[in-house]
């Protein structure tokens, strides 16, 4: 995939997609993950539709073991 060529928007999305899929590979619920980070399910819905702050991916990220 080439970013590049993709609007920031379109790469948002693009990284919410491959958040939620490391999600379900480690088989976690947005509940779990949320509970994992301090975080309530809604930002862990809203990081999953692209739409995060950059702490709140970190920590998402971190709870995941990325």
């Amino acid at each position: 995939m080439v970013f590049d060529k993709m609007s920031p928007i379109a790469i948002a999305e693009k990284i919410g997609e491959r958040l939620k899929q490391a999600r379900l590979n480690a088989d976690l619920t947005q509940a779990e993950v949320a509970s994992r980070t301090g975080l309530n399910r809604r930002t862990i819905l809203n990081a999953e539709k692209g739409c995060v702050q950059l702490k709140n991916l970190v920590a998402i990220l971190v709870s995941l073991g990325m």
